[in-house]
């Protein structure tokens, strides 16, 4: 979702960002996307505080961030550009479509339901709801399951390495939205927009490549 359909990734880098400041940890906006989109904020901030030995409560942290984040986030809610219009074709395709995020289930559907999408979604899947989160499997293989459908038969569409990792190991298929093309990245194909995206290239896209 944060990053693919909602303009939110800036806010979580942005929030994180100060609070481990005031931890002593300074990080980038460029490293910090790169190594932890899509992971959770748990294990997020567990990573970082081992690294720089930092031994307060992991779980102090993440309650932290998310009311920073409920107090910055109005008018901070927007989609990505052609993010909506996707959503509406595919779903016009009679695609079945869930969204698997390493954000808390409440804001997710506030998420959707600010950007007026949550009625095409058959499905919503955070990181709660399974025992481990991105780059695991288990976020894209419960969100097949509570489509009825099979691993093989999805197409995911991830902005975060950490997210086409998790998609890969669960047999699915993986459009990588990327600013710049990296063949290292580990998805099936990359657009740098979702207006690339149209029901041709998912249909032909392999499953493994």
């Amino acid at each position: 979702m944060d990053g693919v359909i909602s303009d939110t990734e800036k806010l979580h880098i942005e929030v994180e960002s100060a609070l481990l400041n005031e931890y002593g940890i300074a990080t980038s906006p460029e490293q910090h996307t790169g190594k932890y989109s899509g992971i959770s904020d748990e294990k997020m901030f567990r990573d970082m505080f081992e690294r720089h030995s930092v031994t307060r409560p992991v779980g102090e942290a993440v309650r932290t961030k998310w009311e920073r984040m409920h107090q910055a986030k109005d008018g901070r809610i927007v989609a990505i550009p052609n993010a909506i219009s996707l959503i509406q074709n595919l779903k016009h395709e009679g695609f079945k479509l869930a969204v698997a995020s390493a954000s808390p289930k409440a804001f997710i559907i506030e998420v959707l339901q600010t950007l007026g999408v949550s009625a095409y979604f058959d499905a919503v899947v955070s990181a709660e709801d399974v025992p481990e989160g991105k780059p695991a499997p288990d976020i894209f293989l419960r969100a097949a399951d509570l489509l009825g459908v099979l691993p093989r038969e999805i197409v995911v569409i991830e902005d975060g390495r950490s997210g086409m990792i998790g998609a890969r190991a669960a047999g699915m298929a993986c459009i990588g939205l990327v600013s710049n093309d990296s063949s290292d990245l580990p998805a099936t194909i990359t657009v740098s927009s979702l207006s690339q995206i149209n029901i041709d290239m998912i249909n032909d896209l392999p499953v493994s490549s």
